[in-house]
């Protein structure tokens, strides 16, 4: 840019200028996931059949398209299940490994505040586009993988757990994630129910983060039949320096 207002960090990666938005931390919320039976697949001739899992749901305000991040206490890995948008009224639900409090983050543009302290930075039409008093959404690291690599549909062996971990030095939480995922089959097919699941988990332990192909509700087959695209995953982790 020509002309404007531009900001680097100290090892010279660009942070803010005057005219693209930064999303900043608009909302912290705390859930305690509970059993919970929940909508999971159709069957051939359109019976609904269900599962119950660790479920914890969050719903919030944004009146700008929202980034949630997510981290579990203890390390507990949590699996995003859905969301929805109505309007202006986000749902998130989120599934753990087991019964935890998971902490949701949500980052959105934000609206000057009404103490007019501290330094903003407006674009040329008067949007603040970054303020110093809110947190930002500091992106440290894209992780993605596949656990069957390729694209296209297969018929083959069912993939290992492989779980890995990395370590950033610093407080992290997880934010858009798009989690390997695959219903295999039922404890109890009988009663309409369809609850084995293998999906990504992540968890956060201070500054490590561990992400795994896990279980859900039993062990997996032998064998999976499936687009390979759904054994691809991605997620993105932030620096939650002075908000965890």
């Amino acid at each position: 840019m020509s002309v404007g207002f531009q900001a680097f960090t100290n090892s010279g990666v660009f942070q803010i200028d005057g005219s693209t938005p930064n999303y900043q931390l608009t909302a912290n919320l705390t859930a305690v996931s509970q059993q919970t039976s929940i909508n999971t697949v159709y069957n051939n001739a359109s019976m609904q059949f269900s599962g119950t899992f660790w479920l914890c749901t969050f719903t919030f305000r944004s009146d700008q398209p929202p980034i949630w991040a997510f981290v579990a206490d203890g390390g507990v890995m949590v699996t995003p299940w859905d969301f929805t948008r109505n309007g202006n009224i986000y749902t998130v639900r989120l599934i753990t490994t087991s019964q935890t409090t998971v902490r949701l983050f949500v980052y959105s543009r934000v609206s000057p505040p009404s103490s007019n302290f501290g330094f903003q930075v407006f674009d040329p039409s008067g949007t603040l586009i970054a303020d110093a008093s809110q947190p930002f959404c500091k992106v440290l690291d894209v992780v993605a993988g596949q656990y069957i690599d390729g694209y296209g549909w297969t018929v083959t062996g069912f993939p290992g757990v492989d779980t890995q971990s990395r370590s950033y030095g610093r407080p992290v939480a997880v934010a858009c994630m798009w989690p390997a995922h695959y219903l295999s089959g039922s404890t109890n097919s009988s009663q309409r129910i369809w609850d084995i699941a293998e999906m990504s988990a992540v968890g956060v332990s201070g500054d490590v983060v561990t992400w795994e192909l896990h279980r859900y509700n039993g062990g997996n087959p032998p064998n999976i039949t499936c687009y390979r695209e759904c054994m691809h995953y991605r997620f993105m982790v932030l620096d939650m320096t002075g908000v965890l």
